[in-house]
């Protein structure tokens, strides 16, 4: 059994929560078109693509963050040290 592996929960974690903004976001970019709000459509367009960009990243590093957790791990290192 693993245990301490809070550090790929998080990374797991903040991958679904990002995808979670992705979603809100566009639908506040929605919701302010037809409430004829381009200003805050437009405000809303800029964060999705910041979020867009996190989640890309984390998914990117997530398999290193996984590999590196679990060579710790088995060399009975902790991830808080």
């Amino acid at each position: 059994m693993m245990a301490e592996d809070e550090v790929v929960k998080g990374g797991i974690a903040s991958y679904a929560f990002e995808h979670f903004e992705i979603a809100s976001y566009k639908a506040l970019i929605k919701t302010a078109e037809m409430a004829s709000k381009p200003e805050i459509a437009q405000i809303c367009k800029e964060i999705l693509q910041e979020e867009i960009a996190m989640a890309d990243w984390l998914s990117q590093h997530l398999d290193d963050t996984t590999h590196e957790f679990l060579v710790r791990d088995d060399e009975d290192l902790r991830a808080k040290t």
